[in-house]
């Protein structure tokens, strides 16, 4: 039986930052959500991660509406799919900075879902440190690899998480979109289950919140779904909004939900 994902977003410019540089793009109906953090120190940061977003969710929107060729399974389908919207989004920014040479340099992470409602499996693109969790059976799981030189060192066991959450070079990026180095997108497939609930996230929440916190606001809110009669998604993510502004909200913070309900 097909499941229905239920999508919705904030973004908040955080209590320090006078301009938000966080962009994200959803498409309801198709279980399509895209969350950009435009990159600080660079021209136009806003402006890339927009056109990410944007770009990002058109083509996945365009791809899923058209039926598929014969001779690509679903996996493939979907993958192939969110790749050429990640790649897309590159190109996008590239030619804007081309044609606005004082946007030249523009660059911005970005991580897109998709939701196949029919068969009950998602896909992740992702390229940057902005995050996608999965929530199930009270669990919090990051699905994503952050693309940043302190991840590399904790892989090598040269910094442990916690020198890497606290290290001078923590948002010092591997890759992203916009730069003259086209990006390798992570692709990810999986399954969805009733009760999942899928987080996008761009660094100004995790950088404020531990995953411990995340994993309790989502277990609190999530649960007293229809308590208060507000939508449980948007509740919920103003909690965590909130946490991250109580925290510090010393950067831009956005957030997309995408919670699995029967049909």
């Amino acid at each position: 039986m097909p499941h229905i994902p239920f999508v919705v977003g904030l973004s908040d410019v955080g209590r320090t930052r006078t301009r938000n540089e966080d962009s994200l793009w959803l498409v309801p109906e198709l279980g399509v959500a895209v969350v950009a953090d435009g990159m600080g120190g660079h021209p136009g940061g806003d402006v890339a991660s927009r056109i990410a977003a944007e770009t990002a969710a058109r083509v996945l929107a365009e791809e899923l509406s058209t039926p598929a060729p014969d001779h690509l399974d679903l996996p493939a389908r979907l993958s192939s799919a969110m790749r050429r919207s990640v790649i897309k989004a590159h190109q996008e920014i590239r030619a804007e900075g081309e044609r606005e040479p004082d946007l030249e340099g523009m660059g911005t992470t970005i991580t897109a879902m998709a939701v196949d409602p029919e068969a009950d499996v998602y896909v992740l693109g992702h390229v940057g440190d902005s995050r996608a969790y999965c929530f199930r059976g009270g669990k919090l799981t990051q699905l994503t690899r952050d693309d940043t030189w302190v991840q590399e060192r904790v892989e090598a066991k040269v910094l442990t998480l916690e020198q890497a959450r606290r290290h001078p070079f923590s948002h010092l990026l591997t890759q992203c979109l916009g730069l003259e180095d086209a990006p390798t997108p992570h692709i990810l497939y999986g399954s969805v289950e009733v009760g999942d609930a899928f987080l996008l996230c761009t660094d100004g929440l995790v950088g404020m919140i531990e995953d411990e916190q995340l994993e309790e606001i989502l277990s609190r809110e999530l649960a007293a779904v229809g308590t208060n009669g507000a939508p449980a998604g948007e509740r919920t993510l103003q909690a965590l909004l909130d946490a991250a502004n109580e925290a510090g909200g010393y950067d831009n913070i956005t957030a997309v939900l995408v919670t699995i309900a029967p049909s």
